[in-house]
């Protein structure tokens, strides 16, 4: 109890709209767990991490940088924290679509048994509904408890993050506002949910090939590419590193004096202080993996699901997919022409 309630006092460093945010997720993710202690248990991790992470990397990159990193910590686990709700209420809202359908056919085959709505909704709700059955056990709580079973059902799209319910509702509403026959209405609305369903399936079969251009690209194809750039780069390296040593050596041997050595010399040197290194450009590298598969994770998703935030889970395995790749490359080029560098 006393941890719930730092977590609540810390909760009120937070916009309001933040925690609003945080409540309606968490809602529609079937936590129980408040917004407020989430938002605050997230918010005091989030800054113990940054504080952390700025006071361990002071002493490397400084005090700016420092703050620099510290602050981009706490962003992120913030961002994370956000991200794990909002996928959870997704997953929720995805199962629930999955068996809208057959739901809806159930109520539909009550009310022609003879059942009133609020009946037939109620034994609608069978264990193999999953997280559906809860909706309409509290659906039907409600509507037995003197509430509109209009008002119900409209709640209920309101807890669940899913667009197919919320036109479902809204057309089932509709029917009963109207005094239309709710049974033929139900089969329909059915039928065309899993229209939508056969269709969905369709289009992620017809794009199968696009999503195989897309891992093969980001995941594979570009850490190699990587790979060998930065082999190139780490040999050229090495061979500019040996032409400056053998300079003078030359120079002396073939009798250069004055200030045409000098001036060549010197310019040597500033093309040296002005070259990237092999490790500046395996840390862009690496960088250029990262962003490549967490957006190419995205778009995946964007192809496969129409929905960004279903590519999520799909971002840490890109992620370690490509550098694995990219740091297993760079080793065999490594133990494959290492020979060059003795």
């Amino acid at each position: 109890m006393a941890f719930e309630k730092w977590f609540v006092r810390a909760s009120m460093f937070l916009p309001e709209n933040v925690i609003r945010s945080f409540d309606g997720l968490m809602v529609q993710g079937g936590f129980t767990v408040s917004a407020r202690e989430y938002a605050g248990y997230s918010f005091i991790l989030s800054l113990v991490v940054a504080a952390i992470s700025a006071y361990g990397m002071t002493p490397v990159v400084g005090k700016e940088y420092a703050l620099a990193l510290g602050i981009f910590a706490f962003l992120l686990l913030m961002a994370l924290f956000y991200l794990l709700i909002l996928m959870t209420a997704d997953n929720r809202a995805r199962k629930v679509e999955e068996v809208l359908p057959d739901a809806l056919q159930m109520i539909s085959a009550n009310i022609r048994a003879g059942m009133t709505l609020e009946n037939a909704i109620w034994m609608a709700a069978k264990p193999e509904l999953g997280p559906l059955e809860e909706e309409i056990r509290i659906v039907s709580g409600k509507a037995f408890g003197g509430k509109p079973i209009t008002a119900a059902l409209s709640e209920m799209g309101e807890r669940v993050r899913s667009k197919r319910l919320e036109r479902s509702v809204k057309l089932l509403n509709e029917g009963i506002k109207l005094g239309g026959e709710v049974a033929p209405l139900l089969d329909e609305v059915a039928r065309d949910l899993k229209t939508n369903n056969l269709l969905s399936k369709e289009i992620a079969g017809a794009t199968t090939m696009y999503m195989i251009f897309i891992i093969f690209t980001a995941v594979i194809a570009s850490p190699v590419m990587f790979a060998a750039s930065n082999y190139y780069a780490e040999m050229a390296f090495f061979i500019s590193q040996q032409q400056e040593n053998s300079m003078p050596t030359e120079g002396l041997a073939t009798g250069a004096t004055g200030g045409g050595f000098t001036s060549f010399m010197s310019v040597g040197s500033k093309k040296s202080a002005d070259a990237i290194t092999p490790d500046e450009f395996q840390q862009f590298a690496i960088a250029s993996v990262i962003v490549t598969t967490f957006f190419s994770a995205l778009t995946l998703a964007v192809i496969r699901y129409g929905k960004m935030t279903r590519g999520i889970q799909y971002i840490p395995v890109f992620m370690l997919a490509g550098l694995g790749i990219f740091f297993v490359t760079v080793t065999m080029l490594r133990g494959m022409f290492g020979f060059l560098f003795t």
